[in-house]
């Protein structure tokens, strides 16, 4: 696997894509160079991959495979085939783990129940996660008391505790799809949110979740965090996905219109990965 490295390098040094893709893909090689050999024939790498039992997985990690051997003109036609016949397999997947959370998750009824019990950050967190399906990065926040003359350059949301009418101004540059998406910005005037942050004293440039010295938190700390302190621990995924159910039950369509504009996710994303009616 000595060739592994020269053959990543090269070809991510020589592709022309973005940031964030680059980022994708030399995580998912530099992972693969461990196991496999880039450069190994066809059918050893189809053995490998068919131990994968995940078929998303298997189809992820077949993809990126061949972008690199295309690149470098090598054999790919068995790894197309492969991954073409995974499809159905993945459909099946998708439907079975739908209909595995119809049965396990609560209602969304139940979710804004437990959401009552929460207060401050741990009100916040679920209530942008229940109310607005984001996601943990979104909601990692720099506070400031006024509304920035340009455009912020990280997360921020705008929070003057002396109004006398509620008002949070959010401002989303940096989460999972913006470079598909662009910058997101919603209102909220939500008097119970409202209340519950100011509850937190925060300061001007304070940062929603700090470290102790008064930093911002990390993503690794924040997908900890949500996963400690997300309602019933389901952390931002699943919580997601009640919200959108409840969207489709109570035929609330232009909500899950402005649910993939708040989450950054395409609608066809929305109705076929988050969808957990879509079991049959």
């Amino acid at each position: 696997m000595e060739n592994n490295a020269e053959l990543v390098k090269t070809f991510l040094d020589e592709l022309d894509i973005g940031a964030t893709t680059k980022k994708d893909y030399t995580v998912k090689l530099n992972k693969l160079s461990k196991e496999i050999k880039l450069d190994d024939t066809e059918d050893n790498l189809k053995s490998w991959f068919s131990q994968i039992e995940n078929p998303n997985t298997r189809s992820n990690k077949i993809f990126v495979v061949i972008r690199l051997r295309r690149h470098f003109k090598m054999p790919t036609s068995l790894l197309e085939d492969m991954r073409a016949d995974l499809k159905k397999e993945i459909v099946i997947h998708r439907k079975q783990k739908a209909k595995d959370n119809v049965e396990s998750l609560v209602s969304y009824e139940e979710l804004l129940k437990e959401l009552d019990t929460k207060t401050g950050r741990d009100y916040y967190m679920n209530y942008l996660y229940a109310k607005h399906g984001v996601r943990n990065k979104d909601i990692n926040v720099k506070i400031v008391h006024k509304t920035p003359k340009q455009d912020p350059t990280e997360n921020t949301m705008v929070f003057n505790p002396k109004l006398k009418k509620p008002l949070i101004k959010m401002y989303i540059v940096d989460y999972k799809t913006a470079d598909t998406y662009g910058d997101k910005y919603f209102e909220i005037k939500d008097k119970r949110l409202y209340d519950e942050i100011k509850s937190l004293s925060l300061k001007n440039n304070d940062y929603m979740f700090a470290t102790r010295d008064g930093q911002k938190a990390t993503v690794n700390y924040m997908n900890v965090l949500a996963t400690k302190n997300s309602l019933f621990k389901y952390g931002e995924g699943r919580i997601a996905k009640i919200l959108l159910k409840n969207l489709i039950d109570t035929q609330q369509y232009d909500k899950i219109e402005r649910l993939s504009n708040q989450r950054g996710t395409s609608l066809q994303t929305l109705y076929t990965s988050y969808n957990i009616m879509d079991n049959k």
